[in-house]
């Protein structure tokens, strides 16, 4: 009996170390994503900003084809997508490349916000609390509309963003032109909608064990 009780204290002692150290990482992830949003809106303030547009399949080795692209681009980075890093772009194209990337920042912070909240609630024991089920189902509900409504901002955003380029239509251009729809489609991303309908199963299961919970504490 005294080997049984000591192997569970272990396992939970290992159990809440393991939550403590998941709490943490999260919450340095998610100390780094509202840095990151803090950065992105000074350096919207500034008229700057980063898009990745789908390249034409050319080498970007040494920042080839930057000139052709105007004042505007300052940098190229490399692989399948270009990532321009850009100034003085239009007031409408830099609102909406913004507003894209903080729904991409705002749906990390949640889901690091999330996780915290139920690891905090194991901690303590109390993994069935409301709280819990209304945050996740919250969290849940609003990553998967980050995900039907980010790719088309998102989109819009590249869309002008390239509009505004020079010369974006040339034979030495590194990127292509496409319309809206094509800049929407190249833009995204189901991991939102994934982790969002992920988030809503566990709120009902959660929703569940509280009823249960509330039952068997009514028949003590």
């Amino acid at each position: 009996m005294q080997i049984v009780l000591t192997t569970k204290r272990s396992a939970n002692v290992a159990a809440k170390t393991g939550l403590w150290m998941l709490l943490v990482a999260t919450a340095g992830v998610l100390l780094v994503a509202i840095v990151d949003l803090v950065f992105t809106i000074v350096w919207a303030l500034s008229g700057g900003t980063k898009v990745t547009l789908p390249s034409q399949g050319g080498s970007m080795a040494d920042g080839a084809g930057i000139s052709v692209l105007g004042p505007r681009v300052q940098n190229i980075g490399p692989g399948t997508g270009i990532e321009l890093v850009l100034k003085d772009v239009p007031g409408g194209a830099l609102a909406l490349n913004v507003v894209a990337s903080l729904l991409g920042s705002l749906a990390t912070i949640m889901v690091c916000a999330a996780i915290i909240v139920v690891c905090w609630r194991l901690v303590r024991a109390e993994p069935f609390d409301r709280s819990v089920t209304r945050i996740m189902g919250y969290v849940g509900g609003l990553l998967v509309l980050i995900g039907v409504i980010g790719p088309v901002i998102e989109g819009l955003g590249k869309y002008n963003i390239v509009e505004s380029l020079d010369n974006v239509a040339t034979a030495g251009s590194p990127i292509g032109q496409g319309n809206v729809d094509y800049y929407v489609v190249n833009s995204v991303d189901l991991l939102p909608i994934v982790l969002g309908v992920m988030l809503l199963l566990l709120t009902a299961v959660f929703s569940r064990g509280a009823q249960l919970q509330r039952d068997a504490e009514g028949l003590v």
